[in-house]
């Protein structure tokens, strides 16, 4: 069976850099997935006269399970002949709990973390360069505090979507996740507050790992 591994992390810990650099170097075995990608396509299947946000809010709330279970169908699809899917962004310890009851060890979560000071001074270089990949300008006349305050405006939404509570989910005593459970880590975190060779020599290490029988091995 597939493994299906969900992303989460504060903003600008360097989920996009991971996601990008797993994509390049073990892009044979692993097929990266946006999850806003594919579930329009569950939408679509759906044949729902409903407006998206309307038809997901109200399976979200009447058909939870039901939604999950056809969304890795079609991330199954999606992916191809792919031996893992890497999808991103993933909150809500209901969903990754119910996702576990489901597929057990071939579900996993990479948590990116890293401290505030250098997720605000990477958004304010990034924001203050042209981007390479769009159309998108420097904007010299942002400042650090802009920066601070909008990485915590973004860190409180993250706070109430359960995004923060990922980095501590253990296996508990009943066979299942949970926040702060008894057993041992089920995440597998990086830290990443190093360099970027030091940051793609640990991805480097988890994906090897994901490409193995296991998930990963448990910590």
């Amino acid at each position: 069976m597939k493994k299906f591994i969900f992303v989460t992390g504060p903003s600008e810990s360097g989920k996009s850099g991971a996601l990008n650099y797993i994509s390049d170097n073990y892009g044979d075995k692993i097929k990266h997935l946006k999850i806003r990608n594919i579930f329009p396509e569950v939408y679509k299947d759906s044949g729902s006269n409903k407006e998206f946000q309307e038809w997901y809010d109200d399976e979200y709330r009447d058909n939870f399970e039901s939604l999950w279970d056809r969304y890795i169908e079609k991330a199954d699809q999606m992916s191809g002949d792919k031996d893992v899917v890497i999808m991103d962004t993933m909150y809500g310890v209901k969903t990754i709990q119910y996702l576990y009851s489901k597929l057990g060890d071939n579900l996993g979560v990479l948590y990116i973390d890293a401290n505030e000071k250098n997720r605000v001074m990477r958004e304010y270089i990034r924001l203050r360069t042209d981007s390479p990949y769009s159309d998108r300008k420097a904007d010299l006349s942002i400042t650090v505090e802009d920066v601070i305050e909008k990485t915590r405006k973004k860190d409180e939404k993250k706070k109430r979507l359960e995004t923060f509570e990922y980095k501590d989910l253990h296996y508990d005593m009943d066979g299942g996740i949970g926040y702060k459970a008894a057993g041992e880590l089920f995440s597998y975190v990086i830290q990443n507050d190093g360099t970027h060779e030091e940051f793609y020599e640990k991805l480097d290490t988890f994906a090897k790992s994901i490409c193995n029988k296991k998930v990963y091995e448990k910590k």
